[in-house]
């Protein structure tokens, strides 16, 4: 396929089919000659760099490695594409740095853990970029955190909850594992001790098997990773839920759908806007149209090929669950529009 069709059916893909080709190639054809220029030949002979907000060895490396493994193919040009770890701040040091200082030549690309839009919202002075303008490309995976605890603990579903406390270990308070419980608490009433402290979710299910803890609000993800014998025996029990609907935790209520009223419902879905996105793939804001469309094409014929679900499947135990560059805008858009008075409670609540 040469570049032009790629690039038509990369923008029909971005906004939907209601766009005529016509008005698509016009609109390519109507571009300046320095911004029409020929995308394999921009590519060719150049390197992509994947910034990665997030250390070596996790998830959101391991995907984005694999993601660059596969845009070398599917790119126009193949250009060679090299990964960078750039951790810190829950991705917001990456993000901040592809905001404010990177190339927006389509040659710096960021991919970040699933709250970084949620950082934006939440802490503002931190985050210092504006997710609206950021240039979203698409997301293999989304993600469905859960509170989980072990078979045998004092309670086990929202109701004995209500009833009986159980005890959880998270990091801090800037992460999901103390966030949901917390609101959970707030929300549904339920009796939860949250002990704070913990390095990550693998520390904490040592904490669990020595009887410190009797659970987490970790994500699916970590359980098919890191314990995949308690998620197959049945040995753990998923109270309520953020994120998408998932096989590995059926049946398991979302806690929009446990609330009574749309404020708490708004409430909640402040937590949701991370496990929407997933873990995003995105560039600097002003990245030329052609090359956007040329990312974007290419993000999409990577989702179509099996072998990249089979590596996915293979890293993580889980299916591709893809959002594309057009979705996630929509996500962002929606979540940063979000009322301040709704923002100024969620904080207050979540003691941010």
């Amino acid at each position: 396929m040469n570049c032009l069709a790629r690039i038509i059916r990369a923008c029909i893909r971005s906004v939907g089919t209601r766009l005529p080709v016509a008005l698509v190639t016009a609109w390519l054809a109507s571009l300046p000659p320095a911004v029409a220029q020929d995308v394999a030949e921009f590519y060719s002979n150049r390197s992509i760099t994947i910034l990665v907000g997030a250390g070596p060895g996790g998830i959101t490396d391991i995907t984005a490695r694999i993601i660059a493994g596969f845009l070398e193919e599917t790119v126009p040009g193949e250009p060679t594409v090299i990964v960078q770890n750039m951790p810190g701040g829950g991705s917001v040091t990456m993000a901040n740095h592809i905001y404010r200082s990177a190339a927006r030549d389509g040659t710096v690309l960021g991919y970040s853990l699933p709250a970084i839009v949620l950082a934006q919202l939440m802490e503002p002075d931190r985050a210092r970029y504006e997710g609206r303008e950021l240039t979203w490309i698409g997301s293999a995976v989304t993600s469905t955190n859960a509170i989980t605890v072990l078979a045998g603990s004092p309670a086990t579903t929202v109701d004995e909850a209500r009833q009986t406390e159980i005890i959880l270990g998270a990091t801090g308070r800037g992460s999901l594992l103390y966030q949901l419980p917390t609101l959970a608490r707030e929300l549904l009433g339920i009796n939860v001790r949250i002990i704070t402290g913990y390095q990550g979710s693998a520390e904490i299910s040592l904490a669990m098997e020595r009887g410190e803890v009797h659970g987490q609000a970790a994500g699916l993800d970590f359980w098919s990773l890191a314990r995949p014998e308690w998620l197959e025996s049945g040995r753990l029990h998923f109270l309520v839920r953020i994120g998408p609907p998932d096989a590995r935790a059926p049946n398991t209520p979302h806690i929009g759908d446990l609330v009574a009223s749309d404020r708490e419902r708004a409430l909640a879905q402040i937590l949701e806007i991370g496990p929407d996105m997933g873990w995003p793939l995105f560039a600097p804001p002003e990245v030329p149209p052609d090359r956007l469309a040329a990312l974007r094409e290419a993000f999409g014929a990577m989702l179509d090929d099996e072998s990249f679900a089979d590596a996915i499947q293979t890293a993580m135990r889980a299916p591709v669950t893809p959002r594309l560059g057009a979705e996630l805008q929509a996500i962002v858009e929606n979540a940063l529009d979000t009322p301040e008075s709704v923002v100024a409670e969620a904080k207050e609540l979540l003691g941010l």
